[in-house]
């Protein structure tokens, strides 16, 4: 997503600037070119984002900050949708619990999140605190599929995401 580094959010300002309605924030006021009852617009990577005296702020840093007045590092999507910015969907994260609630990435080959097939076998495996372990090599896909599976419920807890 490009400059992962959180800019400050003021609190007040947020609650001055924005409405919170149906797990959105709305202008509250009219403000340059945005005008009240505007949402916020989606930028090139997908994220839905605020432009406040020519800085963007992601609307779900900003939908943070006008409930905890506060903003942590990092925020994770529970349902790994970021454009389901209700409160209910936000919750605090380490940069590692963040990542363990990652989609299964594009150029994944075997279509479920770590399984990869080398040497005409599936090997399965899942990071745990910065180190990747390594849960075996399988003939068959299912059974791969399943050693990381619950590996990943075992060691991810409430961040385990298979993917979908």
């Amino acid at each position: 997503m490009g400059n992962t580094r959180a800019k400050p959010i003021d609190a007040s300002l947020v609650k001055e600037l924005f409405d919170y309605v149906d797990g959105g924030l709305v202008w509250r006021v009219n403000k340059g070119r945005a005008k009240v009852g505007m949402k916020a617009h989606t930028n090139s990577t997908g994220y839905k984002l605020f432009r406040i005296n020519q800085q963007n702020y992601l609307e779900h840093r900003l939908i943070w900050a006008w409930h905890y007045g506060d903003v942590p590092e990092y925020l994770d999507h529970i349902n790994g949708n970021y454009l389901d910015n209700r409160i209910e969907n936000l919750r605090e994260a380490t940069h590692a619990e963040n990542m363990r609630n990652r989609k299964t990435p594009s150029h994944n080959k075997s279509g479920v999140k770590g399984v990869y097939m080398t040497k005409g076998k599936w090997r399965s495996q899942v990071t745990i605190n910065g180190k990747v372990k390594h849960l075996g090599s399988f003939d068959d896909l299912q059974e791969a599929a399943a050693a990381v599976e619950t590996a990943r419920t075992k060691y991810h807890a409430s961040f385990a995401n298979s993917g979908t």
